[in-house]
């Protein structure tokens, strides 16, 4: 790995009084964010092997370019009023909270709650993704002198798994987690008095989803089997969308009550703040309306 490692690990992030106002997490979060897209994005050959760096740019291409400046505002105002922002604002108010990055992947987000100052495991089945994920940490280090609190743990969570959280993430990664009952049920057995279980994740009852979703697979090839480099199996899902009806009745079914279910129907970054406060985000959480909506959001805690 081309990182320069440092000698004596740098300071982590510190949490004045344990908790943050809004303003300092919305600091460290489009920190973080222009951090990947000005300084990460533009230098991935230099820590990341040919597979992971390919892999990366594609999941992440809808970036925009390190110098496009109102592209860059518009992405952090679409992400700060979306799934991601209210995770960052819920654990600003805790004080030194613990997160559960379920199907981490990347790391991305992992990280981003690292920079808030939250004590995180991100937790995936794929050696390949942990492994680029923890370079992509080494390269914050090196680039930042700052430390994130985030352990990559490699895991499958369908099985028994240990600790207590104040949120457990699963971002695009619900879809994909199979069986999900035995996820589900320690989901509630691990969350601490409180805690909350957080999913972002596509709307299933979007029509554009189903039409892709269609020509990609079919029906019988929803459950598979991955095969890690050490011969480990795990099941898996391909894309099994919940719409947002299936969405609550799946939690419920497995001891969760829904507190927030918000709908998003893109383009959050354009709208001037008075619109989107006084028309959008009210219209966010009508998520009976389904639709044409293109992502979902759920918060659920213990029944």
């Amino acid at each position: 790995m081309n990182v320069p490692l440092r000698a004596e690990p740098p300071p982590r992030i510190p949490r004045v009084g344990g908790r943050l106002t809004t303003a300092e997490a919305r600091a460290r979060f489009d920190e973080f964010l222009c951090w990947t897209i000005q300084v990460e994005y533009p230098a991935l050959a230099k820590f990341l092997p040919d597979d992971e760096r390919e892999a990366f740019a594609d999941y992440y291409s809808g970036l925009p370019a390190a110098g496009d400046m109102p592209g860059i505002a518009r992405m952090l105002r679409g992400v700060w009023r979306g799934d991601a922002g209210w995770a960052v604002r819920w654990l600003a108010g805790r004080s030194h909270p613990r997160v559960l990055d379920a199907g981490s992947g990347f790391g991305t987000f992992a990280m981003l709650f690292g920079a808030m100052g939250a004590d995180v495991t991100a937790v995936d089945v794929r050696p390949d993704r942990l492994d680029a994920a923890e370079r992509r940490q080494a390269y914050y280090r090196a680039t930042t002198g700052r430390d994130l609190p985030v352990t990559h743990v490699r895991e499958d969570l369908t099985q028994p798994w240990n600790g207590t959280y104040d949120l457990v993430w699963v971002f695009n990664a619900l879809s994909h987690i199979d069986p999900l009952s035995p996820f589900l049920t320690q989901v509630c057995d691990h969350l601490r008095p409180g805690g909350v279980l957080v999913i972002g994740d596509i709307n299933g009852d979007n029509p554009i989803h189903q039409r892709r979703l269609a020509r990609e697979r079919r029906e019988s090839e929803v459950h598979q089997v991955y095969i890690a480099p050490d011969g480990t199996r795990h099941t898996y899902a391909v894309e099994r969308t919940f719409t947002p009806a299936q969405m609550r009745e799946v939690l419920a079914e497995n001891g969760l009550r829904v507190a927030l279910h918000e709908l998003y129907w893109g383009g959050l970054g354009v709208l001037p703040e008075p619109i989107y406060r006084g028309f959008v985000r009210p219209l966010q959480r009508f998520w009976w309306l389904g639709g044409m909506a293109r992502r979902q959001m759920v918060v659920a805690e213990r029944a």
